[in-house]
């Protein structure tokens, strides 16, 4: 009969998001994780097989409770798909008075020329957020929100970009002026994207 496991894998997963968001993978050593998560080696072998099964594991599980999370009440909830939109960059913008340790999906997509195999991670997160921003903006110009003629793929991933560069300035620790002149940018651009007409045949 097996040993009962006396230790909870959700909060294990918590403790190491904190961990290597603020260490990234490179920085966070095996010490680092048995005191961050509690788990001795033997634990972490038989559960994650080493520390790279858990910090692919602690990224997925990052996607899925807070990007996509993210996504769902910023970007597909909000009734006022532009002010959802504003609101998605403003909340990571106003992080609280300690300093912020950035997003685990972008951390990992600057630090991934040494981790080949977070590329997938990184790839789906990045898809769900424009994703998101497609879904957002698609609603506004049914709503008459933006030009009639907005380029929505191309917006959304001129928006990704946006995005994911602000998330850099934050954990640069650049002042929150220019952070939210960063946001107004961002939104402001919104509509100068317009899908390119098909020539005719004729012209």
């Amino acid at each position: 009969m097996g040993r009962k496991q006396l230790w909870d894998q959700d909060e294990v997963l918590a403790s190491a998001m904190r961990l290597f968001r603020h260490r990234g993978y490179q920085g966070a050593s095996l010490r680092d994780i048995e005191e961050a998560t509690g788990l001795h080696p033997g634990s972490l072998y038989r559960t994650f097989g080493n520390k790279d099964g858990l910090f692919h594991a602690a990224l997925d599980a990052y996607n899925e409770r807070v990007v996509q999370g993210r996504v769902r009440v910023h970007l597909l909830e909000p009734a006022d798909p532009l002010a959802g939109i504003r609101s998605f960059f403003t909340s990571a913008v106003e992080t609280g008075a300690e300093p912020d340790p950035g997003c685990l999906l972008t951390n990992t997509a600057v630090e991934s020329f040494t981790l080949p195999r977070a590329a997938a991670g990184v790839h789906h997160g990045l898809a769900a957020i424009e994703g998101g921003f497609a879904d957002a903006l698609t609603r506004a110009r049914h709503r008459g929100d933006t030009p009639p003629d907005l380029d929505v793929a191309a917006t959304a991933a001129h928006l990704l970009a946006l995005y994911q560069g602000l998330l850099v300035l934050v954990r640069a620790g650049l002042p929150r002026t220019t952070l939210h002149g960063v946001t107004d940018g961002a939104i402001a651009s919104i509509g100068s994207l317009r899908t390119p007409r098909k020539q005719d045949d004729h012209e």
